[in-house]
């Protein structure tokens, strides 16, 4: 009975690989120098335009997955206007109520630490998202190995060259 139960098993949430560590974030980017900025599963950012304000959360994959603006109506009638500090800082509360209700609780910062500091829109915006619950660092992956992964070949075979390979050295 639980052979076949686990035969038709499907994950029906697959961002709980993600919450678990499981999903292991953008690789490939070694050598560049923000790196950080673009390994990331979630990330969030602060969009400011000449009139309005806009808080995202950005898959890696998926691009945008949610987002709060200034310009929504029932955000902008409570607001004084639409561009200050207390704008950025409410986007930011909502952008975080949004992300914890749909099950979302890390996620990297999409600007970096100097940014933040230099810009008081920045500075708020990511202080309301932390105090709000969302933890702006995403917790370290699991690697893939055989402790996790018994079907996982853990030695690794030389790699043998074939006939072609070494007709092409000629």
């Amino acid at each position: 009975m639980t052979t076949r139960f686990v035969k038709s098993l499907v994950n029906r949430n697959p961002r709980n690989n993600e919450l678990m560590g499981r999903q292991a974030a953008n690789i490939g980017y070694q050598f560049e120098k923000d790196r950080s900025a673009r390994s990331y599963i979630y990330k969030v950012e602060l969009v400011e335009g000449k009139s309005h304000r806009e808080g995202r959360l950005i898959h890696y994959k998926d691009g945008i997955v949610i987002s709060a603006s200034t310009k929504e109506p029932s955000i902008a009638n409570q607001l004084y206007s639409k561009t200050d500090t207390s704008a950025a800082l409410n986007i930011g509360r909502v952008l975080a109520l949004r992300c914890l209700q749909s099950g979302i609780h890390f996620a990297m910062p999409g600007a970096t630490k100097e940014a933040i500091e230099k810009s008081q829109h920045q500075t708020y915006f990511f202080k309301a998202l932390e105090e709000e619950g969302l933890t702006l660092k995403e917790p370290d992956h699991i690697e893939h190995s055989y402790e996790n992964d018994k079907s996982f070949t853990w030695k690794r075979y030389p790699l043998k060259p074939t006939r072609q390979d070494k007709l092409d050295e000629l």
